[in-house]
């Protein structure tokens, strides 16, 4: 983390210190306090529905050299550690990390956003360029207007490049323009825009629209990668400052194109074309989803200077991420763990793969999709109807909101004898038990709040 003195961080924040000695740092900066570990953290004392972070000051009180940033009218009686007050403490973190970034210029800051594939995208991203140079990336999923600040906070300051998702919560237009006004990017991509966050956000122009905001603040000679396949972010984005390259399925719409998957026994060959130039990759990954985030990190990797041979070196190493896309074989079952997230174009595409690509039976276990609006048991039920021309022996539902799969994949002709559908996670895992065949593959995917991890794990007998 940057080491910084707190006369330093008064400055750059227009914060008044209050018992702070002038020889003070801080080189830890958090909004938790259950996450300090060092002598020099600085804390920052957020306000939300949940709760009111004033509150836990007084436990830093026997903390040498832990200080806190807090509000104006915090009541400061018998406090006795040093402490910056501020308008608002959140904006001075935001405001803070602003400044950490611009210290650290020499950075190649990449920020990525879409509406689905964020995580996966990033860790291919650092993956791939780590093979060569020193880096970073955002921690886990901090991706709003809390977790990115205190993500750049988190940087040591000698990495060669740094990778940020930015993401749009309730109101969303505007949040990813924060999010770049304090990220400044040197390279951007735009992945996709699908039916999410349609609770607050109402339709897929205003989507499109929130994420082409990544492109206000990017450097004047940087670049943006941009997923022409989908229309609204290409009109979206046409009109935004820096050099746009244009890349996806269509070659009628983009400049480089994913022309060609090919399946092989240890992996997949992407077969590229780039303005013209065709180029093949071989990578052990072969989920169709990772591929395309894929083709993202390998455009990122080419642009910030790796060769053609150090990419293909660097992709055989590729490895994906815990509950979005993971596969394994456990017990004599075949298990493809999309637990983390789900929307309907994701989870149609999932589908897709899995029906393509195993001959075995195969059995969907899916759950809820939250933030879809006024259209959301359309887009249910409208899945479960697709899934119904698939080669599926059984259906699972888990909540409510599944339920309306199960509807249409009855309505599509599937055997309703094949369907199980559950409010909650709880029972589903012991009916995978009773009919899951040996050899067979599993598909789990549902938004978070669901929690189908539990399902697997009472699946496979785990604790």
């Amino acid at each position: 983390m940057p080491k910084l003195g707190i006369h330093e961080i008064a400055q750059a924040i227009d914060g008044i210190i209050v018992n702070g000695d002038g020889n003070l740092f801080f080189d830890e900066f958090h909004f938790d306090t259950r996450l300090i570990e060092g002598d020099h953290a600085l804390f920052f004392a957020l306000k939300s529905e949940g709760g009111d972070g004033h509150r836990f000051i007084k436990d830093l009180q026997n903390r040498g050299g832990v200080g806190a940033v807090v509000s104006r009218d915090f009541d400061s009686d018998g406090i006795t550690l040093p402490f910056i007050r501020v308008n608002d403490p959140l904006s001075a973190a935001q405001t803070l990390a602003s400044f950490v970034r611009n210290k650290y210029n020499d950075i190649k800051y990449i920020g990525i956003t879409g509406s689905a594939g964020k995580t996966t995208t990033k860790e291919f991203v650092f993956q791939l360029l780590s093979t060569k140079y020193r880096g970073y990336r955002s921690f886990e999923n901090w991706n709003n207007w809390i977790g990115v600040p205190f993500s750049i906070l988190k940087m040591s300051g000698d990495e060669e490049f740094a990778v940020f998702e930015l993401a749009m919560s309730d109101p969303g237009i505007g949040e990813i323009d924060l999010l770049a006004r304090i990220l400044k990017p040197d390279v951007v991509a735009v992945l996709n825009v699908f039916p999410v966050h349609l609770e607050f956000l109402k339709n897929m122009e205003n989507v499109a629209t929130g994420k082409a905001e990544i492109l206000n603040h990017l450097a004047s000679d940087g670049i943006a990668f941009i997923n022409g396949d989908f229309d609204g972010l290409a009109q979206k984005t046409e009109m935004k400052r820096g050099r746009k390259v244009y890349f996806g399925s269509d070659h009628t719409k983009n400049q480089v194109v994913l022309k060609d998957i090919r399946r092989i026994q240890d992996g997949s060959i992407m077969t590229i074309d780039f303005f013209g130039i065709t180029r093949e990759f071989h990578t052990p990954l072969i989920h169709r989803s990772q591929l395309e985030n894929l083709l993202t990190a390998i455009l990122i990797a080419g642009h910030v200077g790796m060769t053609h041979s150090e990419i293909q070196e660097g992709l055989l190493h590729m490895r994906p991420l815990a509950k979005r896309g993971e596969i394994f074989q456990t017990k004599g079952f075949t298990i493809v763990d999309e637990s983390y997230n789900s929307n309907p174009e994701a989870l149609k595409k999932t589908l897709a793969w899995v029906d393509q690509e195993y001959d075995e039976q195969k059995i969907a276990v899916l759950g809820d999709m939250m933030e879809l609006g006024d259209r959301e048991e359309e887009f249910h039920y409208n899945i479960g109807n697709y899934f119904a021309s698939l080669h599926f022996k059984y259906l699972i539902t888990i909540g409510k909101r599944a339920e309306a799969i199960a509807a249409g994949a009855v309505a599509g002709g599937f055997d309703e004898r094949n369907i199980h559908t559950f409010k909650q996670t709880s029972l589903s895992g012991g009916l995978l038990k009773e009919i899951a065949e040996p050899g067979c593959v599993l598909l789990f995917k549902a938004s978070r709040a669901i929690g189908l991890e539990k399902v697997i794990k009472e699946f496979l007998n785990e604790n």
